[in-house]
This record gives C-alpha cells, sequence and structure tokens, in this order.
C-alpha cells in the first residue's frame, strides 16, 4: 500500500471522529446577562457567600472582603479584632473558604496562617466585625464549609455545619455559642473530599475521582455514585445534586432517591470546573480558565447553556443572591451580573 493511500486513509477517519464527537456548542443569548460592575480586591477570591446587604469574599493572600451588593463598594478587613477588645486582633492573610449564616449574623471564616482555624465571626455590624471563637479540629487543609439554619429546632442548636478534609468529613450542630458543638466525624474515608453539602436529612461529599457520596447524619454511608470527571463542590436543591467536577464539568445527579442516585445530564465545559450554585432553576458554574458558565436547569434532565462568561478570566468562585450573580476571578476581582432570564 502506498505512503499516500495511507495519508487518504488516515485523513478520513479524522474527518470521521471529528465529524461524531459530541460538542458542547448549544446556543448561548447573548442578552442573558448584564454586567453590573466589576470590583478589584487584594488577593485572590476563593470562596464567596452573602446576606441581603453584603457580598463575602474569601482572599487568599489578602484577608477577608465584603462588597456591597446597593452600590459594590468594598470594606477589607486584613485583621480582625476579638469581641473583647483587650484581646489582640488576628491577621488575616490566607482565608481559603467561609460560609455564612445571615439569619444569626454568623461568618464561618477558614484562614490558614499559623494554625488552620475556622473563625467564627459575628456579622450584626458589617463595619465592625469581630471574632467570637475560633475552632480547630479536623481543620487541616480543609476543602470546603457550608452551614444550614435548622428548621423549626427542637434543641438549643439552632445551625448545623459540614466541612471536608483529606478522607474526612465533620457533622456538626451549633448553638450560635462559643463552640462549633457536638456532631459526627467521619474519617478515614476511602476517598478523598473537596467539596459537602447539607439538607434537612443528608451530608453529601464531592469525592473527586469517587464521584458524589452520600451519608446520613449519624455518619452511616449511604450511597457511592462515580461520576466523570473529578467532583470538587456541589450543591443540592428540589432532589438533584449539581456537581463541579474538574475536567468532567458539569454533572447533575437525581438524589431524591439517596439510595439510588442517578446521573441525569451534564456538560463538558472548557477549563477545569471548580465551583457551582443554583438559583431559581439556573445554575452557575465555575470552570477555571474556561471562565464562567450559565445554564437553565429547569429541567435538570436537559441542561440548557444560556450563556458562557470569558471576560473574567480564571474563574475560582460563583455566588447567586437573587437575579445576580456574583463571579470571582483570580486576577481582575469580583464581577457582577444581572440574570435577565
Amino acid at each position: 500500500m502506498s505512503r499516500k493511500y495511507l495519508w487518504y486513509i488516515v485523513m478520513l477517519a479524522l474527518v470521521l471522529v471529528a465529524g461524531c464527537a459530541k460538542k458542547n456548542t448549544a446556543y448561548q443569548d447573548s442578552d442573558a446577562l448584564t454586567l453590573l460592575a466589576v470590583v478589584p480586591v487584594v488577593g485572590s477570591p476563593q470562596q464567596l457567600d452573602c446576606d441581603n446587604a453584603n457580598m463575602y469574599v474569601a482572599l487568599d493572600q489578602g484577608g477577608l472582603g465584603l462588597i456591597d451588593l446597593q452600590n459594590y463598594t468594598l470594606r477589607w478587613y486584613s485583621e480582625m479584632p476579638y469581641e473583647t477588645p483587650e484581646e489582640t486582633p488576628e491577621h488575616l492573610y490566607q482565608t481559603r473558604k467561609l460560609a455564612l449564616s445571615p439569619e444569626y449574623n454568623r461568618l464561618f471564616l477558614y484562614e490558614i496562617t499559623g494554625a488552620d482555624n475556622i473563625w467564627i465571626i459575628d456579622t450584626t455590624d458589617p463595619d465592625s466585625l469581630n471574632i467570637i471563637a475560633n475552632a480547630i479540629g479536623s481543620t487541616t487543609n480543609l476543602q470546603d464549609i457550608v452551614v444550614r439554619s435548622i428548621p423549626n429546632p427542637t434543641t438549643e442548636n439552632v445551625m448545623e455545619l459540614a466541612y471536608c478534609s483529606g478522607n474526612n468529613i465533620s457533622y456538626k450542630l451549633h448553638a450560635n455559642g462559643l463552640w462549633l458543638g457536638a456532631g459526627v466525624d467521619i474519617p478515614n474515608q476511602p476517598w478523598r473530599f473537596s467539596g459537602v453539602e447539607i439538607d434537612d436529612n443528608y451530608v453529601y461529599g464531592a469525592a473527586q475521582q469517587n464521584g458524589l457520596v452520600i451519608y446520613k447524619k449519624d455518619g452511616s454511608l449511604v450511597s457511592n455514585l462515580p461520576l466523570y470527571g473529578s467532583a470538587q463542590k456541589l450543591v443540592v436543591r428540589d432532589g438533584y445534586a449539581y456537581v463541579a467536577c474538574r475536567q468532567g464539568g458539569l454533572q447533575v445527579v437525581d438524589v431524591r432517591d439517596p439510595y439510588n442516585p442517578v446521573r441525569v445530564s451534564g456538560y463538558v465545559s472548557t477549563g477545569y470546573a471548580n465551583e457551582v450554585d443554583y438559583h431559581n432553576g439556573i445554575v452557575a458554574l465555575s470552570s477555571g480558565g474556561g471562565g464562567a458558565y450559565v445554564f437553565d436547569a429547569r429541567n435538570p434532565g436537559k441542561l440548557e447553556l444560556i450563556q458562557r462568561v470569558t471576560e473574567v478570566g480564571y474563574c475560582q468562585a460563583v455566588k447567586f443572591k437573587g437575579d445576580k450573580l456574583a463571579v470571582g476571578s483570580r486576577d481582575d476581582g469580583v464581577f457582577f451580573y444581572k440574570i435577565n432570564k
């Protein structure tokens, strides 16, 4: 067989492969998002959370940022005083993760300078935040933290927290006091966790190469579903888990039967998917060098791309506040968009 003939065969094969490859090239509505503001910050935005008035920003090498959601002005905390004035304020250098309870004016802020602490911060007055206490325990190299108000609490505990580190997940009940409270540690699991989520009955883990893992709140394993890519972060809403899966993009899992979770859809994004958020049928995905993606997920089994945002550069965090979307950019600060759909 001649070399020329072999060349034709190779070219034909490449054309056929390219034609059959599945690509995520869905229609985008260029008017779906309106840029409201870009807020430069000191440091690199790692995680976002919000109350009715402010967006809180964990800033690696930059402390803590608060961005007013009305006028987009920035308050910057490079150090944090204690509730008792005689104590020396703590410097905030490398704040990596945070979770906010607006109902109880509490911020749980993870900072790695010195010891790996979760600072418990009073947010009653955004102009004068102060530390109430700190928590240490299964917090080394913490990867994610979430807090949730307990609906209709029947004990002194009004909040529940979950955080993950290495192959451990900790689930804690919190009475808004000086310590995180009793709960369950789920240590030495056969997978490593990058993300955690809680709902009324279960604790969910994003377990990197092992996908989605579900536990009861007593620490017993319910199920495990491997997913394409490496599961990094997740949110669970209305019976569906939306998982940012690094090279696997966004993966959607039906968890209405937690003993039999079923993958129902997905979208392979450009870049490495690292964070996800959900609001009112809309999902936002942070995808590293691929920017941010916004999807219509009213039918979770059929994701529809609304818009991909590339002007943010390398994207590390996304967070909804109503019809506003905040996007954390490694190089350019925090972008705010209005969702028009």
